[in-house]
């Protein structure tokens, strides 16, 4: 198959992060900034899930989520939190965490830390143990949940717009107000509220409420046509993007404070809700967070994102929060590698100390000369361990995240020269979005799928595993073809009733290459090299994070082996460190591999590329 001379879009443009909260507390107007992003593409058709709405803040006595309280002239203010699972297990502790105007904290940690439980907490949906959560008078709580929009019958304009409660309110006023003077209602007092109305509607930028609405549609990748098309015509990732624009678009119009939590996590694991934004959607994004007037709490993974979108970062570790206050985050990495050597390095001066001290009182401790120094190094040594120097320092500070490692079983061997081809193929749903496909995973190949959001990826990626009947063409695969097959709603398909260990040794010891010897300390020493160690494997996979449930998924290759991986989208909710340590496991794999994933996995040597078509549009690869 012969490939684009050029690749249209550059195989490391996703978005990758997990949650935003937006605190504003001055302009209320959209920015004008002007979009990159020129396609035309046109999303697939999927499902949608449903996105909460904003809603006012909590009262004082309400034991979930932020309660109105003295905040102490801060926006969000957490104190003293403390955090438990619902048989006791602790998840978080000692949480104080100030968040002023304007500030921009980036949120980061490994997969399961804790971070989506800190978020939950701010939101309402977890039940905090101890502590406050407490937000300033007038704050307003929106949530996007890592599911996209569901159930809409709107157009994308009326979706994207249909937050925007103070104008749609004053929207709906004017236009009753309206209907009386043209009913022949010239009162007095009917048209001074008409002209109170209406001077109200443009202060909180009613008429410009189109071009408000267009401007963050046109920077998140749609396209003029798009506006009047409904929601449900468009994939999980388009999806997700209305949903963004719907929850950036709810700001009130009022100078009031204004709390606007954004979870869109890195890979969106139900019904194909990939969040991801191509690189042009992701710039403007994070331009648009690094231009806004409130403050920004942002929980990802996405490195660049957290570079341009905030200006400190706090790390979830050991339980607790970790705050590196005016840091980008390079910069937090340097810094907490410093932090981590000076405590190490005190501690172990204080021991020394400790030790000197204490030598001199087992030597002259009976020494009637030397009987009040020898007492007084005593209470040195009392002093300093009441003032914790002799305690080693947390391991918030000082721990190093365990670098996960994947090793895939070597393919079985005596394979012919081609494994599975499609032949003349018209792929799609309903209609055929990807048309005249010949493809041939022959032997060494590493195929990279790119693409933009609805261009139709993981639809290839369906009819290659056999899963999408084709609609033109055929499908010819070797009998000896053992293929893995890894998709962006593995994780979120799990059995959540099901212990973790349970999933994976049942998968590793049946089926198509099982082995039924695979012991649960086998699949346990994988699934700990994964991360998932201590107790997380007898664990339900629903008690896991989105992270460690990708984890899961990902123990079930290392164990069972294949001669063909296709992969859709195999990076989703994984925290960096493991999405190095899968690049590298497919890299150094013998077998053959057919990769979709937005995520800029570098690493990864591919010996072939290609990139679905962007314009014109023929779904066709060339």
């Amino acid at each position: 198959m012969r490939l684009l001379r050029s690749l249209l879009l550059p195989f490391g443009a996703s978005l990758s992060f997990v949650a935003l909260l937006l605190l504003h507390a001055s302009h209320n107007r959209v920015s004008s900034f002007t979009s990159p992003f020129t396609s035309t593409s046109r999303p697939r058709r999927n499902h949608l899930t449903r996105i909460a709405r904003p809603s006012t803040a909590a009262t004082v006595e309400e034991s979930t989520g932020c309660s109105v309280g003295d905040t102490r002239g801060a926006t969000l203010l957490l104190s003293n939190l403390h955090i438990s699972t619902g048989s006791g297990d602790q998840i978080l502790r000692d949480i104080n965490f100030r968040v002023e105007s304007r500030e921009r904290w980036g949120i980061v940690g490994a997969n399961g830390c804790g971070k989506s439980t800190l978020l939950g907490a701010i939101t309402g949906a977890v039940r905090i143990d101890q502590g406050k959560a407490l937000v300033a008078s007038k704050v307003k709580v929106g949530y996007l949940k890592q599911t996209a929009v569901s159930g809409s019958r709107k157009t994308v304009r009326d979706e994207a717009a249909s937050e925007m409660q103070e104008i749609n309110n004053e929207k709906e006023r004017m236009a009753m107000l309206e209907k009386l003077v043209a009913d022949g209602d010239a009162s007095d007092d009917t048209l001074n509220k008409l002209a109170r109305s209406q001077a109200r509607f443009e202060d909180i930028g009613g008429f410009t409420q189109e071009q408000d609405v267009d401007v963050v549609l046109k920077g998140l990748g749609f396209q003029p046509p798009d506006s009047n098309r409904l929601v449900s015509d468009f994939s999980g990732g388009w999806q997700m993007r209305i949903a963004l624009a719907r929850l950036l678009l709810s700001k009130p119009a009022t100078r009031v404070s204004e709390l606007l939590s954004l979870r869109v996590a890195p890979p969106i694991l139900t019904s194909k809700s990939s969040n991801h934004l191509d690189s042009s959607a992701r710039d403007w994004l994070a331009t648009y967070l690094s231009k806004y007037e409130g403050s920004i709490i942002l929980v990802s993974h996405d490195v660049a994102l957290l570079s341009k979108g905030t200006s400190s970062i706090a790390e979830v570790s050991g339980k607790t929060l970790v705050k590196y206050v005016s840091c980008t985050y390079e910069k937090y990495l340097q810094e907490k590698e410093f932090r981590a050597k000076s405590a190490i390095a005190e501690y172990e001066r204080n021991l020394k100390e400790a030790e000197r001290l204490q030598d001199f009182v087992d030597k002259f401790g009976a020494s009637a000369t030397k009987a009040s120094q020898a007492q007084s190094r005593v209470k040195a040594i009392e002093r300093m361990r009441k003032e914790g120097k002799l305690d080693p320092p947390p391991l918030a500070v000082t721990a190093k995240r365990r670098k996960p490692s994947l090793a895939l079983p070597d393919p079985p061997k005596g394979i012919g020269a081609d494994l599975l081809s499609l032949k003349n193929a018209d792929i799609g749903y309903d209609d055929a979005i990807l048309k005249n496909i010949n493809l041939t995973i022959n032997r060494g190949i590493k195929l990279i799928i790119r693409g933009p959001n609805g261009a139709g990826k993981s639809t290839l990626l369906a009819a290659l595993r056999g899963n999408l009947p084709l609609l033109a063409g055929e499908r010819i695969e070797n009998d000896q073809l053992r293929q893995g097959v890894f998709t962006q709603d593995l994780a979120q398909e799990l059995d959540v009733s099901a212990r973790a260990i349970d999933l994976v040794t049942e998968y590793a010891r049946t089926g198509v290459n099982g082995d039924i010897t695979i012991s649960d300390e086998v699949a346990r020493g994988a699934m700990g090299r994964l991360g998932l160690g201590d107790e997380k494997p007898m664990r339900k996979v629903g008690e896991l994070s989105g992270g460690e449930k990708a984890r899961v998924a990902l123990s079930m290759f290392a164990l069972k082996p294949s001669n063909l991986l296709l992969l859709d989208e195999p990076s989703n909710h994984l925290d960096v460190e493991m999405i190095e340590a899968l690049g590298e496991a497919l890299n150094s794999w013998g077998g053959r591999m057919v990769l979709s994933s937005s995520y800029r996995m570098t690493e990864i040597s591919a010996s072939k590329s290609v990139s679905l078509m962007w314009q014109p549009w023929t779904g066709a690869l060339s």
